[in-house]
C-alpha cells in the first residue's frame, strides 16, 4: 500500500546557530515493480516484504538478471544493488534504506516439464523430481528387457542425457540416466513395472451436472468410457475423451443432480468392472435476491435475515456487511441496505453504498460471512466464508453501478496505483476453498479473517487453501459494461447480468466453504475510493 508522500523541509540558519534535532520522517521502503530476464511472473508480497520469481525452464537459477526495478520512494537504495544478476538457487536478502532500513527476501522458482514413456505403458508415469526416480507401468507381456523408450525429458530445456534416449531397453534392475544442464549433472533412476491389469478405472469424481472420469490402459490402443443412468439398458460413448499416453480422461456433462450412474472404461479389447457414481445436488445461496431483511440486529440498519421469515436459510444470518461498523458514528452512514426501487426482481436488492465515515473511508460492501469486530477506529475484522461443500461452475447475478470519482486515497496495493480524480471501480469476488480457521484466524464457519489495518491478512486467490476462484471489476457504471466478456443480458434501465465462472485450481478437491464479496469501492480495504459510487446486487444464482 502506498500512501501519499509528506514531504517535510527543515530551514537552517545561514549562521548555523540553530540546531535540527527533529527525526527523519519515516519511509517504509517498499518494492513496487521488478523487470526480470526470462521471468515468467513476478509477485511481490508488500506485507511480507517478498518477491517471488517465476523464471522459464531455459533460465538460469544462479544467473538471475534483474533488468529495472521501481520503489515506493525514490530516496530507497538497495544493498546490495537489486538491478545485477545474482544466483537465486536459494532466496537472497536484500536491505532496502529510505531513513531507515527494511529487509526484502527475494527468491526464484523454476517450473520444469518433465515425462517419460515407453511403448505399450500403462497409464501416466510416476515422476518424483525430489529424489530423482520414474516409474512407469507396462502390461506382463512386455519383456523388462526389451522396453522402447518413447520420450523423455527431466531436466530443463537444453538439457543433454547419457546415455541418449534410443540407448535406454533394459530396465529388468532399473535404468540410470545422467542429466546434465547450467553445469551440474543429475543421476535420475528409471523404472518399468509390469502389471496383468490392460485397464483400470483410476478416478470417477461426480460433480451436480457433470463428472470426470480418468482411467488407465494401454499406450496406443483404442480407449474410451461407456456411461449410462442406472435402470437404462443403453450404453452411450462418452465424447471428448483425451490421451496422454497411457492415461485417458473426459468430463461427462449434461448429467441431471442427485442421480445414480453407472459407467466403465475401455482399452485394447477389455472393459472395466461397471463402476456407480451419484452427482450431488444443486443447492442455491440462501436469501439470493435479498428479499428477507430485517432489525432484529440493530435499530439503526437492516441486516440479511428475518427470524420471521417461513424460509429457513433466511431466518438466521448468511450474507453481513460493515455496517456494524460504519453506523458507529451514526445511522446517517449505513454502507449496506434493502433497497425497494431500485431492483431486478421480487421486492427489494441489495444497495451498497460508499461513504467517508468521518474518521475512514468505507466502502459499500455485502459478503458471506460476518463482521467480527472493530480495530480502534482505525479498521475492523471481518470473516469471510460460510459452509459449503458443492463445486459449481459459475454464479450468475444482476448488477447496476454508479461508478464515482475518487475522492479519498489511503493506500492501494502496490500492483494497482491510483490518485484522486481516477475513476472508482466495483468488485464481486467469489471462492471456493478448505481453509482452516485455526491457521486464517476466523470461525468454523466463517474461517478467513481479515484485519483491514494488516496487508497481510488481506484474502490471497493464491494461497493452496483455494480450490476455485472467480472475479469481476468495472471502471466505470453498469451502463458502459457491454464489451466485458462476462455480461450476460442487460435491461434499460442499467441493470445487467453477469456470470462469473469459477477459475478452478484442483478438480477433485471438495471445498469446505464458500466467500462471495461485493464490493461498491473496490480499495475500500484500502479506505481508497468515492464516495459517489453505489453498487446494487439481485437474483443470485449458481450454475451448475
Amino acid at each position: 500500500m502506498k500512501k501519499r508522500l509528506a514531504f517535510i523541509s527543515v530551514l537552517l540558519s545561514l549562521c548555523g546557530c540553530i540546531e535540527n534535532d527533529l527525526p527523519y520522517p519515516v519511509r517504509v521502503a517498499e518494492i513496487t515493480a521488478m523487470d526480470v530476464e526470462d521471468a515468467s511472473a513476478v509477485r511481490i508480497d508488500v506485507a511480507k516484504r517478498a518477491v517471488s520469481i517465476e523464471l522459464e525452464e531455459s533460465a538460469d537459477l544462479s544467473k538471475v538478471r534483474v533488468l529495472s526495478a521501481a520503489y515506493r520512494h525514490e530516496i530507497t537504495v538497495s544493498e546490495p544493488e537489486l538491478v545485477a544478476v545474482h544466483d537465486l538457487r536459494t532466496p537472497r536478502k536484500f536491505t532496502l534504506r529510505t531513513y531507515q532500513d527494511y529487509e526484502w527476501t527475494v527468491s526464484a522458482v523454476q517450473s520444469i516439464e518433465r515425462y517419460f514413456t515407453v511403448r505399450g505403458q500403462m497409464g501416466a508415469a510416476v515422476i518424483d523430481d525430489v529424489n530423482h526416480r520414474a516409474v512407469v507401468t507396462v502390461s506382463a507381456s512386455t519383456s523388462l528387457k526389451n522396453i522402447t523408450v518413447t520420450s523423455l525429458k527431466l531436466g530443463p530445456a537444453g538439457a543433454s542425457y547419457s546415455p541418449q534416449m534410443s540407448d535406454i531397453h533394459d530396465f529388468t534392475d532399473g535404468a540410470e540416466v545422467s542429466v546434465t544442464f547450467d553445469g551440474k549433472t543429475e543421476t535420475w533412476l528409471l523404472y518399468a513395472e509390469q502389471t496383468s491389469v490392460s485397464v483400470e478405472m483410476a478416478s470417477v469424481d461426480a460433480w451436480t451436472c457433470c463428472a470426470w472420469l480418468t482411467a488407465n490402459g494401454v499406450a496406443g490402443s483404442e480407449s474410451g468410457f461407456l456411461w449410462r443412468a442406472k435402470g437404462d439398458s443403453e450404453w452411450t460413448e462418452a465424447t471428448g475423451v483425451t490421451v496422454e499416453g497411457g492415461t485417458f480422461k473426459v468430463c461427462l456433462d449434461g448429467l441431471q443432480p442427485e442421480t445414480v450412474y453407472e459407467c466403465q472404461a475401455y482399452s485394447g479389447g477389455d472393459n472395466t468392472p461397471t463402476v456407480e457414481f451419484t452427482t450431488e445436488a444443486a443447492e442455491q445461496l440462501p436469501n439470493a435476491g435479498f428479499e428477507a431483511y430485517s432489525n432484529a440486529e440493530s435499530s439503526v440498519y437492516y441486516s440479511w435475515f428475518n427470524p420471521a421469515s417461513s424460509e429457513l436459510g433466511e431466518q438466521t444470518k448468511w450474507w453481513d456487511s460493515g455496517n456494524i461498523g460504519s453506523t458507529t458514528v451514526g445511522s446517517a452512514y449505513c454502507i449496506a441496505m434493502p433497497d425497494t426501487d431500485i431492483r431486478h426482481g421480487g421486492a427489494a436488492s441489495a444497495s451498497l453504498v460508499s461513504r467517508n465515515v468521518v474518521i475512514k473511508f468505507a466502502a459499500g460492501n455485502t459478503f458471506s460471512g460476518e463482521f467480527a469486530g472493530l480495530v480502534g477506529t482505525q479498521g475492523g475484522l471481518v470473516n469471510f466464508g460460510r459452509p459449503w461443500a458443492l463445486r459449481p461452475r459459475a454464479i450468475r447475478l444482476w448488477a447496476r453501478y454508479e461508478c464515482g470519482t475518487i475522492d479519498v486515497v489511503d493506500g492501494y496495493p502496490a500492483d494497482h496505483p491510483v490518485k484522486a480524480g481516477d475513476p472508482d471501480f466495483c468488485s464481486m469476488m467469489v471462492a471456493l476453498g478448505d481453509w482452516d480457521y485455526r491457521r486464517f484466524g476466523g470461525t468454523p464457519q466463517s474461517p478467513v479473517q481479515v484485519n483491514t489495518t494488516d496487508k497481510s491478512t488481506f484474502f490471497d486467490p493464491d494461497d493452496a487453501a483455494v480450490i476455485a476462484y472467480g472475479y469481476f471489476s468495472a471502471d466505470c457504471s453498469s451502463n458502459k459494461w457491454s464489451a466485458f466478456p462476462q455480461v450476460v443480458d442487460s435491461a434499460a434501465d442499467g441493470w445487467v447480468q453477469l456470470e462469473i465462472p469459477f477459475d478452478y485450481k484442483a478438480l477433485d478437491r471438495k471445498p469446505t466453504h464458500i466467500i462471495v464479496s461485493f464490493a461498491s469501492s473496490a480499495l475500500g480495504d484500502y479506505f481508497t475510493g468515492s464516495s459517489q459510487s453505489r453498487l446494487w446486487i439481485d437474483d443470485i444464482t449458481l450454475i451448475y
